[in-house]
């Protein structure tokens, strides 16, 4: 375009007719300038930002005398996300361009043309029935113009251009001269002429006027040269609001590129939540954010309904929503999606305050402020029939979100779906590992690893751990007398008993091999751990199991406890201590617990090598 910009000013040199051809090479070179849009520092982009697929795109610039109108500041969102400032600077600083490209544009053509007073440039406003002043130039410098004129159907000559039949305004001989709307001091126009500026869709979108203070300053020839300068600013201001638009989204995905990174870094689900949240957080407005997951499945509810709890929410009421539980059942706007994994986008009509439809089901709070909702489902399979995750957006705005927001998070989501399916089944295969598959509770490596954890952390605030090893009574005669399958249904239901008596983010518990189990009691006492240890046998000798028969199986568990002190620092040996207790409580007739207690150092009784144990009395 530079190129093209000298070619037309060395034949423009030659003089005479030729002058016209200066302002098409400030267009030329305009067009070149606003093709290299800056970011807010000043520096060129480094990538280009028109490509060749932009003629196809059939977008138009907003119907604004600003390059956009999607990023109205009007009504602030509950986050500022730091890409919407930085977006606002690109489009400030596109649009300064663009009003600096069209007045030179105009400067250019009052020298060139003889007898030129004024010439001015409309755009939209608010509709595309409202247009406002973009640019002028005026001959003389005293002449005040009103910069915020508004020119509407019927308000004038200019107006005429609003009607499909008007190609062009051309008046050589005003009677007495004629007052338009954009002079404040009203000097007597006898001459104008204005052509409609249209846009690729032959829809009006502007016009530029020419007036002169002189009878028949313009002709036909005057007005044809208009009719083309016009579509040449047009074309300027087209290829600067898609220049910009392309920049920031490039921007914008360079920034999904980044989190797409850092989602091949990490193997948490955890991590995968805190991503989402802190992407869409910095990059797309909204008053309200929720991310919905399905709880995963396992093979023993496959046929079970399908539920799920809000991890996150951040925004307007968010305390009301966070770790909110829901089933797929639920009819809530959010749910909808996830269950037929599509995009859900709502606009509420303002007028309608008695009509809150739910997000998540009909017991959450009703806030009548949010206008508009988008969620967007994240699957983790292709073709999924359900989706495992949902953003859910809500703006106090009816038009917050656009095509482009949409289509960002679509993208995102497809990326973030895959990411969680990865942690998911890393978790998955991580539990496979360290835990026993038939009920659930750590194995016998990741007890010990577990238990030398907490007394790095015990030692380090001086607090107690007590360790229980426990063994189902009379276990092989189950097993022979009711087959394994039974004996696996009665391992199942003591690990489940156990672990209803203990504090599951606390403590640990463990099947430690076959018919025995572990707990470790994080931060007790020696009175603590006993008590616990009686609930737990009490709790198992309170289970039934159906086995077919008259009377249900019924259980009891042997116990031994040893409480390691900060001054013990071998856990090892600390169940070791806590299976030797659990040997003599066996030993003396089961169905009990049995305390290991270490004697000091002088001469003590022993019975069969193994140091005197205290015992609590049978239930």
């Amino acid at each position: 375009m530079f190129a093209v910009a000298g070619l037309l000013l060395g034949v423009a040199f030659q003089g005479g007719m030729f002058l016209f051809l200066i302002p098409f090479a400030g267009v030329a070179a305009a067009l070149g300038y606003m093709n290299l849009p800056r970011v807010p520092g000043g520096k060129t982009a480094s990538l280009p930002v028109v490509g060749s697929a932009v003629k196809a795109t059939g977008i138009s610039p907003a119907v604004t005398p600003e390059l956009k109108n999607s990023f109205d500041d009007s009504a602030s969102e509950y986050n500022e996300p730091g890409s919407t400032l930085r977006v606002n600077q690109v489009w400030a600083r596109a649009d300064a361009d663009v009003k600096k490209a069209f007045s030179d544009m105009l400067e250019g053509l009052k020298r060139v043309v003889p007898n030129v007073h004024s010439l001015v440039l409309f755009s939209p406003l608010n509709s595309m029935k409202e247009w406002g002043m973009r640019a002028y130039a005026c001959t003389n410098p005293d002449v005040r113009i009103a910069s915020d004129v508004k020119i509407t159907e019927n308000t004038g000559l200019i107006s005429q251009l609003f009607r499909m039949d008007v190609s062009r305004l051309l008046e050589g001989d005003l009677s007495g001269g004629k007052q338009l709307l954009y002079y404040i001091d009203n000097p007597m126009v006898k001459s104008v002429v204005a052509v409609p500026m249209l846009d690729r869709g032959k829809n009006r979108v502007g016009a530029l006027v020419m007036d002169s203070l002189y009878p028949n300053a313009f002709n036909q020839q005057t007005a044809q040269a208009l009719t083309y300068i016009a579509s040449t600013l047009y074309t300027l201001y087209f290829k600067s609001f898609v220049s910009a638009k392309n920049y920031i989204e490039q921007q914008q995905f360079s920034v999904l590129y980044h989190y797409q990174h850092q989602f091949f870094k990490n193997m948490t689900v955890k991590d995968v939540f805190r991503q989402i949240f802190e992407y869409v957080k910095g990059n797309i407005p909204f008053d309200r954010m929720m991310i919905l997951a399905l709880d995963r499945q396992n093979d023993n509810n496959l046929h079970q309904e399908r539920v799920g709890h809000v991890v996150c929410c951040d925004g307007i009421d968010a305390d009301q929503f966070v770790n909110k539980k829901f089933t797929l059942s639920d009819k809530g706007l959010a749910i909808l999606a996830l269950y037929h994994n599509r995009p859900v986008e709502r606009t509420f009509n303002q007028s309608a305050f008695n009509a809150y439809i739910p997000r998540i089901d009909n017991q959450e709070k009703k806030n009548m402020e949010f206008r508009q909702l988008f969620v967007m489902p994240v699957p983790t399979e292709t073709n999924a029939e359900q989706a495992e995750l949902a953003i859910c957006l809500e703006s106090r705005r009816n038009d917050r979100y656009s095509e482009h927001e949409m289509n960002l998070l679509k993208a995102f989501a497809g990326v973030a779906g895959f990411a969680y399916a990865r942690a998911c089944q890393a978790e998955q295969d991580k539990d496979l590992a360290t835990r026993d598959g038939l009920t659930g509770l750590i194995n016998h490596r990741t007890l010990h690893e577990n238990l030398r954890t907490e007394k790095i952390r015990a030692d380090r605030q001086r607090y107690n751990i007590g360790v229980l090893m426990m063994d189902i009574d009379h276990f092989k005669s189950v097993n022979d007398t009711y087959g394994h399958p039974i004996g696996d249904v009665v391992i199942k239901g003591i690990a489940s008993a156990i672990s209803g008596e203990i504090r599951k983010e606390i403590d640990v518990v463990a099947r430690y091999g076959g018919e025995e189990f572990v707990v470790g009691l994080v931060d007790t006492t020696a009175d603590g751990m006993i008590e616990t240890a009686e609930r737990i046998r009490h709790a198992v000798m309170k289970l039934e199991f159906d086995v077919h028969q008259q009377e249900p199986l019924r259980v009891t568990v042997s116990i031994g406890a040893f409480l390691v002190t900060p001054e013990f620092h071998d856990m090892k040996k600390a169940v070791n201590y806590a299976d030797q207790a659990l040997y003599k409580a066996k030993e003396g007739g089961r169905n009990q617990v049995i305390q290991y207690t270490e004697l000091p150092m002088e001469p003590a009784p022993v019975d069969d090598g193994i140091p005197v144990l205290s015992s609590s009395m049978k239930a």
